[in-house]
Parts: structure tokens; C-alpha cells; sequence
């Protein structure tokens, strides 16, 4: 069997064995339904927020669901939630209520304008704005790529690479392929089925880096070394799977 019949056998292998360890429920819908999303850090851990509508006299208060991931809490509001046949909606108050903070703010008319947008109330400048904070991507993107980097490093040096090029090598192809993996998983609003793509996605980074390994670090058989790319990414889709659910995305 030549290496690249042998190569299509491990690809195949692998994507069975990963589509078997991810067991799931299957919903009928395909996507989450329109929202939007207000993200709030650190808050206090009563906090509930509420929307008020314009006529609270005929329309009772409504409450956000609640999600929590480590220093980040999501507070998700579905459009089909509302008693209003419309989405554009003028006047409609968020009210944040807690033993240490009650206030109200007027929500953007824009709010209601995209199939899922995403707010931060800020509890420190006590404001609310649409869209996140320019370092909160870039942060919690290189916290997943130092995890994974540091699962993958110890796999790297249970197959016994050492050579300085090989490390060299190691950093920059996960760099570029781990960067890329979680600049596309993202976001409060990717919802219950990042896993879906987060799979499919790390099959591909696992092509990509058999290619890219095999190519470029020559310490040991290419066998070898094809072994250890499957073995360190599906290291890190299973830890860094488990990961995800806990942390930020």
C-alpha cells in the first residue's frame, strides 16, 4: 500500500471515529431562531434582565434566558417571544434587576433590525451599546490557542520530537491553522450547533496539518508523524471540545 492510499484509509478511520464519539440530538429546525443576544460580564449572580414594552399596562415584562460561561453571562432573547407582530420595535426598555443594581435602558431601534445581534451592557459605565468590545474576539481566540497548543505540545514530545526546526515548525503550522479554527467558532450567537461546525472544521485542520507536518518536519519517518498530527488534533478536539462548553465563545 503506497503512503497515499494509506493517508485515505487514516482520514477515513479518523472521521469515523470522530463522528462516533460526538453522539447528538438532532432537532428539526437548522438554525436558532432571530434574536439578539446582550452579553454582560461578570454580573451578579441573582441578575435577571427583563424587557418592558411601551403599553406595560396590556404587555407583561418578559425575561431573557439565561447562560452562563465562566466570567461571561448571556442573557438571549428570541424574537417569537414577543407579543408584538412586529420586530422593529421604539420604546422598548431592558430592565436589569439584582439586590445590587436595578436600572433601565432603552434598547436600539437597530436591536431589532438582524437575525441575531449582540449587545454588552457594560455594569462598570453602566451602559448599554450594540456590538462587543474590540479586544474580546482577539482574547478569548488566543486563550484557545494557548489550550490547544499546550494539549498539542505535549503530544509532540510523547512522539519524541526535540529538534529545534521541528519545534519551529510545530508553532507556526498550529498557530495558523488552531488561529484560523477558533476566529470561525466565535461569538454568543453561534448557538447549540457549534459543535456540528467545530468538528467539521477540525477535520479539515487535521488535512491540512498531515499535509503540512509531513511536508515540513523531517526528524523522524513520515508515518510517525502523520501519527502524531491525528493523535494531538483529536487530543485537542475532544479536551478543547470539552473546554469550549465552559468557556466563552
Amino acid at each position: 500500500m503506497d503512503i497515499m492510499k494509506r493517508y485515505k484509509w487514516m482520514i477515513m478511520v479518523l472521521v469515523t471515529v470522530i463522528l462516533l464519539s460526538f453522539p447528538t440530538e438532532m432537532k428539526a429546525n437548522s438554525a436558532e431562531p432571530p434574536g439578539f443576544t446582550v452579553l454582560v460580564s461578570n454580573p451578579p449572580d441573582d441578575m435577571s434582565l427583563f424587557l418592558l414594552f411601551p403599553d406595560e399596562s396590556q404587555i407583561k415584562k418578559i425575561e431573557l434566558q439565561k447562560e452562563q460561561k465562566a466570567w461571561e453571562t448571556y442573557y438571549r432573547f428570541f424574537y417569537h417571544m414577543s407579543p408584538w407582530k412586529k420586530y422593529e420595535l421604539d420604546g422598548v426598555i431592558l430592565a436589569v434587576e439584582s439586590k445590587e443594581k436595578s436600572s433601565n435602558y432603552l434598547l436600539p431601534v437597530e436591536t431589532f433590525k438582524t437575525y441575531n445581534n449582540l449587545l454588552t451592557l457594560d455594569l462598570k459605565t453602566d451602559s448599554l451599546v450594540i456590538g462587543q468590545s474590540p479586544f474580546r474576539v482577539p482574547i478569548l481566540v488566543a486563550l484557545r490557542v494557548v489550550l490547544t497548543l499546550t494539549i498539542e505540545s505535549l503530544v509532540f514530545i510523547l512522539f519524541g520530537f526535540r529538534q529545534r526546526r521541528s519545534w519551529l515548525a510545530f508553532f507556526i503550522i498550529n498557530i495558523i491553522t488552531q488561529t484560523g479554527l477558533n476566529a470561525m467558532i466565535t461569538g454568543p450567537g453561534i448557538g447549540s450547533y457549534w459543535l456540528i461546525g467545530f468538528v467539521n472544521l477540525e477535520i479539515l485542520v487535521i488535512i491540512v496539518e498531515l499535509a503540512a507536518f509531513t511536508a515540513i518536519v523531517k526528524e523522524h519517518k513520515r508515518i510517525r508523524t502523520a501519527l502524531y498530527t491525528i493523535t494531538a488534533n483529536l487530543s485537542s478536539l475532544v479536551l478543547g471540545g470539552l473546554l469550549i462548553t465552559y468557556l466563552p465563545v
